[in-house]
């Protein structure tokens, strides 16, 4: 019965002892590292320093300003309409323009027709380059008709017999055709 007493003595006794031990190492002590050297460990004396570094970085990050839905209703459209698009096989006819951001009504905006201004690429023979196609004399040039075609430029007569007259824009240089 003696044997029993002092190992219920020195279980109790561990006990106590690692208690104690746990309870002297709260969480707010500082750990202790390995000695490898010298290490110097800075704690901020009070919570003011810590305080001005928070404000510090407060001072230098920019605060963000979003953009307002009418600055963007305002922008322009980057997507060029040509005419509209009829699907295969479906009921509807054409393809509307998306709703503009924070209009509340749905309806339909027909889109305008823009196109590109007629440019003179090329001569050769008699045949004019205008806008990546050919033509000939008396061929319509949208609502205009190819009238003539001269060494630098053509006429264009309209359907109401204004005039405009086509200037080839650049040469290339680089290209060299040689007649014999």
């Amino acid at each position: 019965m003696g044997d029993c007493t002092t190992m219920k003595t020195f279980a109790l006794i561990s006990l106590i002892f690692s208690i104690t031990l746990c309870a002297n190492n709260a969480i707010n002590t500082p750990m202790v590292l390995p000695s490898a050297g010298n290490v110097t460990v800075l704690q901020p004396q009070s919570d003011k320093e810590l305080l001005w570094v928070d404000e510090q970085i407060k001072a230098i990050i920019p605060s963000r300003i979003g953009i307002s839905d009418g600055f963007i209703n305002s922008l322009l459209d980057p997507v060029k309409y040509t005419a509209a698009v009829r699907l295969p096989n479906s009921k509807v006819s054409t393809l509307l323009a998306p709703p503009k951001l924070g209009s509340m009504s749905l309806l339909p905006v027909i889109p305008k027709v823009l196109e590109e201004p007629l440019r003179l690429q090329a001569l050769m023979n008699k045949s004019a380059l205008i806008n990546g196609k050919w033509y000939k004399i008396n061929d319509a040039v949208r609502s205009y008709s190819l009238a003539e075609i001269k060494q630098g430029s053509v006429l264009l007569s309209g359907k109401k017999g204004q005039p405009l007259i086509l200037f080839l824009s650049k040469s290339n240089n680089n290209i060299k055709i040689n007649t014999k």
